[in-house]
């Protein structure tokens, strides 16, 4: 009987399996391959590749560009996670008081940045972030009397980050909400009734209860930062310079900008490596007591 059903269980999961083995492990185990190669995307090494071992890591970790690649995209990285952080928490603790009016509202527009398109977001912002009187920020500085900013020349860093603000608070929020939604109502009228402040609550209760939805949250989002590509290229293309050029945009910049595909999967494997890093070291903190 167990056998039986293990096989259908099997038999209803084999067409999801085939497609994740299709459309992801094969390519992935074929950008490893291209990654140990010379292959180009024009030119004769686009027929007539040659396998060339490690040259092109090597290639990668004797290029100051690159470094400055990978300093840029944890700088992203953690500056995203503390501010989406701090915004989806402060959103959580105040959809969690139950008397709040307008919840629904307010849960609606945070969310609503997560149902548009990466594209379109950056379109969004191009046009909030606009040069001198074209652009909605400017205009609004304007009121107070402030110039114009460029603000995606001037502070280019800092724009996309404000930007991923936007778009992923909402995630960091519905995950912390559900973390306080399960804490027991005992547990929190016992500390009211001991003379805890909502400070003290926050800091000995309510964080260390739903610290593995933290770092499940933190798991996620850092794999999505260290894989940015669509917002910011969208938005800056990697620039000013090199100013944003994250992981993602140096990688599609070496296989589709220089045809240096092996190159590209090369830096695409070492993104790998360290989001597979990061992600050990998400889930060894989740298996201990903090």
């Amino acid at each position: 009987m167990i056998r039986t059903q293990n096989r259908l269980m099997f038999l209803f999961l084999s067409p999801a399996l085939i497609m994740i083995f299709v459309f992801t492990v094969l390519p992935a185990l074929w950008a490893i391959y291209v990654s140990f190669t010379d292959m180009a995307l024009a030119g004769p090494k686009a027929l007539d590749m040659t396998f060339i071992g490690l040259r092109n890591y090597v290639k990668l970790f004797t290029d100051s560009d690159f470094y400055h690649t990978l300093w840029l995209s944890l700088q992203y990285t953690l500056y995203t996670n503390i501010g989406q952080f701090i915004l989806g928490l402060s959103a959580a603790l105040v959809l969690n008081r139950r008397k709040l009016r307008g919840q629904n509202a307010l849960l609606a527009v945070i969310i609503l940045p997560m149902v548009i398109p990466g594209i379109t977001q950056a379109l969004i912002w191009s046009s909030m972030l606009g040069a001198q009187e074209f652009g909605t920020l400017n205009r609004i500085i304007g009121l107070f009397g402030f110039a114009p900013v460029l603000w995606t020349r001037t502070v280019p860093m800092l724009s996309v980050v404000l930007v991923n603000f936007w778009n992923n608070s909402g995630f960091a929020m519905i995950l912390f909400l559900a973390g306080l939604e399960s804490i027991p109502k005992e547990t929190l009228e016992s500390a009211m009734m001991d003379g805890a402040n909502a400070w003290q609550m926050l800091t000995n209760i309510k964080l260390p209860l739903i610290r593995y939805v933290i770092l499940l949250w933190l798991l996620l989002n850092t794999i999505g930062c260290l894989g940015m590509f669509d917002l910011v290229f969208a938005l800056t293309r990697g620039g000013p310079g090199n100013a944003t050029e994250l992981l993602g945009i140096f990688v599609y910049n070496q296989g589709f900008r220089y045809f240096e595909l092996g190159l590209g999967s090369a830096a695409a494997m070492v993104m790998l490596v360290l989001s597979l890093g990061l992600a050990l070291i998400y889930m060894r903190l989740m298996r201990v007591e903090l």
